[in-house]
């Protein structure tokens, strides 16, 4: 029984160091280059599925997107001036109805392409504006690769979160910026319409 209790001891702090051990390596290796190719893979695994319909794929790569983008942040960028408009009372309602439009133009745009392979080509610290790490996809029934920059911040909830995503030239929440304070330009500043106008687009 002794024996028995022992093995048993022992087999414990065994696997307690393994479990460490690995945890160790995996923060180790968890570096900007290595979290976008693995949020590049898990979209790029979901564009190959021939099983799943244009709807189906852009659902799941949308939840990619939300549990990785960094909304609030994005969310007081694209309104640019007009962020002081933004009233303690509509903040949730507009968090949420860019947390979920914002996801779809993202998971949208990358819905277009097939499967491919991801490779990271540059990384950019930008200090405390975060870090730009570049990337190239080439794709499997397409000559032409696709370029892929992804402006990532540090997160408190995760590693990182992406800020912004640049497919070839266009930086995707820059141009989601002029659109929105062009539209509140024109409509005396008024959050409330572009919220309205935001939930009419998802439905």
């Amino acid at each position: 029984m002794i024996k028995k209790r022992k093995f048993y001891i022992k087999f414990l702090i065994i696997l307690f160091l393994a479990f460490f051990s690995s945890e160790q390596a995996f923060t180790e290796t968890n570096n900007p280059s290595q979290w976008v190719e693995n949020i590049g893979n898990k979209a790029l695994i979901i564009l190959e599925k021939d099983s799943l319909s244009d709807e189906e794929k852009t659902n799941s790569l949308e939840k990619i997107f939300i549990s990785n983008l960094a909304i609030k942040r994005i969310s007081l960028f694209v309104l640019g001036p007009y962020r002081k408009n933004l009233a303690p009372s509509d903040s949730l309602r507009y968090f949420e109805s860019i947390k979920n439009f914002i996801s779809k133009v993202y998971a949208k745009r990358l819905s277009l392409y097939p499967s491919g392979i991801i490779k990271v080509t540059k990384i950019e610290d930008k200090g405390k504006r975060g870090i730009i790490v570049s990337s190239v996809i080439t794709f499997d029934n397409r000559p032409d690769p696709v370029s892929i920059d992804w402006w990532i911040i540090p997160s408190s909830t995760s590693l990182y979160k992406v800020f912004d995503i640049r497919i070839s030239g266009i930086w995707m929440a820059q141009e989601q910026r002029s659109t929105f304070t062009s539209f509140l330009s024109r409509n005396n500043g008024k959050i409330s319409n572009l919220i309205e106008k935001i939930e009419l687009q998802l439905q």
